[in-house]
């Protein structure tokens, strides 16, 4: 008979001992969890109470679920992860200082998803500094005394039907960063609603907005430079600018090039001007907008832009 090849019992615990562990694919929270189950994953059976200690377990890549309605926690982000309500529930980050949303971890691709995230006192509400994606998706950003969206690093950027309401400033960009919004509303800002600012030597800063309304801020649309090689672009298509103090500007190219492109949009009822244009920057119209009833409906030159 052959010979038996048995592998001793130590062998046998060590070998096991080397299988690797795995997290949590997906973590859950709910306004009755506890953050010691952490310990155990945050299991569906098991939630967690805040979005922090969910975000301990949770597997790069992996997802964070809210289950019922509460408030969740600010949270600071160092991996590749959605976060998200169940829907048809309130999940909510409120902030009274520093940021309720932190991403500063350079790589991570994040989601945010059916989140209501109220400043009360907070400076920021999502404040990226590092990482190369952000989707916002069906959110509520409001009451931030500086920015709602900060977005200072060269990533892609997609803001999708949400409403970003009564803050300082709505969404600013810089740093190469290249946004998409779509089927947005910003609204009442004190300052600006969409600022794509040339602030970083060397990068180009870009957006575009379409079917979105821009309404009751400051300044609606503005992009402008200040550092030399620094460009800043903003095509806005679809998207009704109304009831602001500016409408859409394109100003103060400092060493970069400045560019607003815009069509088949309404611009009306601004209370300074409609469409403002100054120095070397470039106001492009595909020649299809209805631009009137704003106190000036055009400052500045207008460079037809042609279709193709």
């Amino acid at each position: 008979m052959p010979r038996l090849s048995l592998i001793p019992a130590c062998a046998l615990v060590l070998a096991l001992g080397s299988l690797p562990t795995y997290g949590a694919q997906r973590a859950y929270v709910a306004s009755y969890g506890n953050d010691a189950n952490a310990g155990a994953g945050c299991l569906l059976t098991a939630p967690c109470r805040g979005f922090a200690a969910a975000h301990t377990v949770v597997d790069p890549e992996g997802e964070i679920v809210a289950l019922d309605a509460a408030g969740y926690g600010a949270v600071t982000i160092t991996k590749s992860v959605t976060i998200t309500a169940n829907p048809g529930f309130y999940a909510g980050i409120a902030a009274a200082s520093g940021n309720a949303v932190t991403i500063a971890t350079p790589g991570v691709q994040v989601v945010l998803r059916g989140l209501n995230i109220n400043g009360i006192g907070a400076g920021y509400g999502i404040n990226m500094t590092a990482g190369s994606e952000l989707a916002v998706e069906n959110c509520v950003i409001t009451n931030f005394t500086t920015f709602a969206i900060y977005v200072s690093t060269a990533a892609a950027v997609n803001v999708v039907d949400s409403v970003i309401r009564s803050n300082d400033t709505g969404i600013y960009l810089a740093g190469g960063a290249r946004a998409t919004i779509s089927a947005s509303k910003l609204l009442n800002s004190e300052l600006r609603g969409l600022w794509v600012h040339g602030i970083t030597a060397g990068t180009t800063t870009r957006a575009s907005i379409t079917d979105s309304v821009v309404s009751g801020n400051l300044v609606g649309i503005q992009a402008f430079t200040e550092a030399a090689t620094s460009d800043a672009f903003i095509r806005v298509m679809n998207v009704t600018v109304t009831n602001n103090g500016y409408g859409v500007v394109s100003e103060f190219p400092l060493g970069g090039l400045v560019r607003v492109s815009i069509g088949n949009s309404l611009v009306t009822d601004n209370t300074i001007y409609g469409l403002r244009q100054t120095t070397t920057a470039l106001l492009e119209s595909l020649g299809n907008n209805l631009v009137s009833g704003n106190a000036t409906n055009v400052s500045g030159t207008i460079t037809p832009l042609g279709g193709i």
